[in-house]
């Protein structure tokens, strides 16, 4: 970092420091996009897939969730930058993981629609009846 001082010259100065916080502005400008544009499609592929698997096996549980999650963590640990060997590494550890945390989410995901499908049947039951 520029230290305030270091030249004599105040407007030269001012343009060295108003130049260093520009950088950092497009510094952390283009982290924030690129790791939205990252998280995007990370979720996209996760949702994707997750619907892939509930489309093509015919029922909706917590395997396509593991699935998904295994599989879309295990692509991103394969695009990592590294050598081939850090690659596999990061793809084995990635699929190992996304299936372990996924796990959990999936069957809570799935209790959470069972309840509120309850719900809705009950509702829907309650409004027929005072209809009749």
């Amino acid at each position: 970092m520029l230290k305030l001082g270091s030249t004599p010259d105040k407007r030269e100065q001012y343009r060295l420091m108003r130049d260093a916080m520009e950088k950092r502005f497009i510094r952390v400008t283009r982290g924030s996009i690129v790791g939205g544009v990252r998280l995007g499609m990370f979720t996209a592929a996760f949702c994707g897939l997750q619907n892939l698997l509930a489309e093509k096996r015919g029922f909706h549980d917590v395997y396509n969730v593991v699935g998904a999650g295994s599989a879309t963590a295990a692509t991103f640990g394969l695009i990592l930058p590294g050598s081939l060997r850090w690659r596999v590494r990061n793809m084995m550890l990635g699929s190992v993981m996304g299936a372990a945390i996924c796990f959990p989410l999936g069957w809570l995901q799935l209790k959470l629609v069972e309840k509120a499908n309850e719900q809705r049947a009950l509702v829907a039951s309650e409004v027929r009846d005072s209809t009749e």
